[in-house]
């Protein structure tokens, strides 16, 4: 998975490359961040209007863009904590309005019982965004290296990439019912893994701080 992580970066970023010598760098980010955002209004009329190829193609499309803004960002070098917070809350958005739209989906095709799986997901899966935001910022007054902090506060194999490919192959295959409970079970196992690494790293700081404060 982290190679085919690595692969789609790589290409991203040789098309942001292309993206930004066609516009002459009038493309920026932000507005990458922004059309992956409203792409998501056409996955949700396909999911609504029960079209799921549609919407798996569509989704796959813009969350491609997902990947090209902040391949945008590297090539120019624009990365900005602006641009960073506006990715991530729309990243959020994106689901809330996805997992809205399968929720009708879901009422027309899945078993009535599942339906409160689907909440289960989106809440799941903002739990799991949640928590590391949450450690992020809990710690972002230490000295420890942020890209180290990205890196074990990232933990788990619920990313919202997996989550999103994990939904496009199951609308793809018509196999959606059978995965969405599988997600829920990433998502918490994924929340659990989160929140002991933030606790631990946490515990540390405190640690520190304690014994900084008994030498005064």
């Amino acid at each position: 998975m982290d190679k085919i992580v690595a692969f789609v970066k790589s290409a991203m970023y040789h098309v942001a490359g292309f993206l930004d010598y066609w516009t002459k760098g009038k493309i920026k980010p932000a507005h990458i961040t922004t059309l992956s955002l409203l792409g998501h209004i056409p996955v949700a009329w396909a999911l609504v209007s029960c079209r799921p190829v549609l919407a798996a193609v569509l989704l796959a499309v813009f969350g491609l863009m997902d990947a090209l803004d902040g391949a945008l960002a590297r090539y120019q070098n624009s990365a900005t904590l602006s641009g960073m917070f506006f990715d991530a809350v729309s990243d959020r958005i994106k689901e809330v309005i996805v997992y809205s739209a399968l929720a009708v989906y879901g009422f027309k095709h899945f078993e009535s019982d599942m339906l409160w799986m689907i909440v289960a997901l989106c809440g799941s899966s903002i739990l799991v965004s949640y928590t590391k935001a949450k450690g992020e910022m809990a710690v972002s007054g230490s000295k420890t290296d942020p890209q180290k902090l990205n890196r074990i506060f990232s933990v788990g194999i619920a990313s919202y990439e997996i989550r999103m490919v994990i939904i496009i192959v199951g609308l793809l295959f018509g196999i959606l019912e059978l995965l969405i409970p599988l997600l829920v079970a990433a998502n918490l196992v994924t929340v659990a893994l989160r929140f002991l690494v933030v606790t631990k790293e946490l515990y540390a700081i405190d640690q520190k701080n304690l014994k900084k404060k008994s030498k005064k």
